[in-house]
């Protein structure tokens, strides 16, 4: 249950501190004190859209900060929604806070641990169920209507829808399915020729795991080679290739044996022949090794051609069936599987419409006892809701929950197979009409609380929020709302925001709220009612004053209710 909120800088309040406790908890106060302040700042804790407007003007933000008590709550959902976002509570205690930004940005935290606005909501969601005003309002929208019988049905209805669902869901993608192959009736023998052209070019190519790096690596060997190459190969030609003349060999040994002869009449000369033989025969031992080096390489001109065309032929391949060899083998490989099945399968549509055939009955059968179970449970709602509209003074208000089945071309819904709809008649000899239909707005909060407190039995929420539950009501119809949350109170802590005397008297604990200005600054102060002062406060609510008649009469009420 909630033991604290705090709500600082928040439209008109400053800073208050709000302390419910077990039972009844009544706000009230003069008009635009700020009553639902208090109900909007929860709001906000519960996950509701942030907005700027909320800060108080001058501050830089907002700020609410609740603690709960949730030693009580047994609930296996809720402790793994803690647990998934790695929240430990405080010996069964929760912080939740939330801080709206003059930006429109808001920060929110569980025990200091910070959370999306989604896990703020799944959480709040287990510790308070709010009723605002617009809540009198949604329970017109019969789209509502379905989903407040599967609270009421519980566990096995909830996973009967979730079953129905799925199936739904299969059913439709069979149908889509379908759907596409009929539409284009060649459209497995273009899948065919498809699939056997992706796989013969796949094998043709034959790459295998590791191939890409290993091309990659010998064309850069390649490029370095090509340069080597071409420099032996000027080498070999300045050394053995012939000029206009003889090679550089030749016209040495021709010089050597030249000046042989010569030293033979100068032996002076005698030296540089020597020198001129040793020469012609390093050079000729010189191009016999570059001869001998450009034979062993072994460089083939047009490699360099061949794995570039490999290479480019990879490319073509990744951009057609996958982003590596290993995923381009693995397209060829389910390709295969599929022309498998598509040899076998010849007359796969009929093979679909038989698995529709065979869907369809399951989903049926679903949608038939999701409709048998509501329906159970719609009757034991219809006496629930009853009972209670009696016991706010609409004893012969009548309640039922409607079942429409579906046209065929829309049976199936998200639903399920029937529009269901809550009906209502307050009065005898009325006939029963669409909650649309009611005017009142006295009937409305009247059939919300019914329907509040028979689903409060069933969900175990902790903490339950009215914010202006009596509106369009007075004298023996809030007397009676304020026996009906005296009632609920009983097993929940409930806080109830009014401006009406029967349910202030009937408060286990009571809250007033009021302006005051200061320095041209108004801000609202919430004070805790004891004894005399709620006697003052329901005096307020039921004349407007504080004469001794109505003092008289305001102790009278309160203590009806002790």
């Amino acid at each position: 249950m909630l033991v604290r909120l705090e709500i600082r800088d928040f439209a008109v309040i400053s800073n208050i501190v709000f302390e419910p406790g077990k039972g009844l908890n009544v706000i009230s106060g003069e008009t635009g004190a700020g009553k639902s302040l208090i109900v909007d700042a929860i709001g906000l804790i519960m996950g509701a859209k942030a907005s700027r407007n909320l800060i108080r003007t001058g501050s830089p933000s907002a700020f609410a900060e609740a603690v709960f008590d949730c030693s009580g709550i047994d609930d296996d959902d809720f402790k793994k929604i803690l647990s998934d976002n790695g929240i430990e509570d405080d010996e069964g205690m929760l912080i939740i806070s939330r801080t709206v930004y003059d930006s429109g940005k808001s920060v929110a935290r569980v025990n200091g641990t910070g959370v999306t606005n989604a896990v703020l909501k799944d959480i709040s969601s287990k510790l308070v169920d709010i009723h605002g005003q617009h809540d009198t309002q949604a329970i017109f929208d019969e789209g509502t209507h379905v989903k407040l019988l599967d609270r009421f049905a519980g566990d096995k209805c909830i996973k009967l829808h979730k079953d129905y669902v799925k199936s739904l869901q299969e059913f439709k993608d069979l149908v889509l399915r379908i759907k596409e192959i009929s539409s284009t009736p060649d459209y497995l023998e273009r899948r065919r020729d498809y699939l056997e052209f992706a796989v013969s070019e796949i094998e043709a190519a034959g790459f295998k795991d590791g191939e890409e790096e290993e091309l990659h690596e010998t064309k850069k060997k390649i490029s370095q080679n090509e340069v080597l190459f071409e420099s032996l190969t000027n080498a070999q030609n300045y050394l053995s290739s012939e000029s206009s003349y003889q090679s550089p060999v030749q016209a040495v040994n021709q010089a050597g044996r030249e000046l042989l002869k010569a030293s033979q009449n100068d032996e002076s000369l005698k030296d540089i022949a020597e020198r001129a033989q040793a020469l012609a025969l390093d050079l000729d031992a010189l191009a016999s090794d570059v001869d001998k080096i450009l034979s062993d390489r072994n460089y083939d001109e047009g490699m360099k051609e061949r794995i570039e065309q490999r290479i480019g032929l990879l490319y073509e391949l990744k951009a057609k069936y996958g982003a590596t060899i290993s995923d381009i083998n693995k397209f060829a490989e389910q390709s295969r599987t599929e022309l498998d099945s598509i040899e076998k399968n010849k007359d796969i549509l009929q093979e679909l419409k038989k698995q529709r055939t065979v869907k369809e009955k399951e989903l049926l059968d679903l949608a038939e006892k999701l409709s048998s179970v509501r329906k159970d449970y719609a009757a034991k709602l219809e006496k629930a809701i009853t009972k209670e509209l009696s016991d706010l003074e609409m004893p012969d208000a009548v309640f039922e929950v409607s079942f429409v089945r579906r046209e065929k071309a829309k049976f199936f819904s998200m639903a399920g197979i029937d529009d269901i709809a809550f009906r209502f008649s307050a009065n005898p000899g009325q006939e029963v009409r669409p909650l649309s239909a009611i005017i009142s707005g006295g009937e409305a909060s009247r059939i919300m609380l019914a329907v509040k407190n028979v689903l409060s039995r069933v969900d175990l929420i902790p903490t339950l929020i009215f914010d202006e539950i009596d509106t369009g009501v007075s004298g023996k119809a809030s007397l009676a709302i304020a026996n009906k949350l005296k009632a609920i109170a009983g097993s929940h802590q409930v806080l109830c925001v009014t401006h009406t005397a029967q349910i202030a008297a009937a408060s286990d604990r009571g809250f007033v709220l009021t302006k005051k200005v200061s320095d041209g600054n108004t801000e609202t102060v919430c004070t805790v009612l004891d004894g005399s002062t709620k006697t003052r406060e329901v005096s307020r609510l039921l004349s407007g004053s504080d004469s001794d008649s109505s003092l008289r009469l305001a102790e009278d009420l309160i203590s009806s209710f002790i």
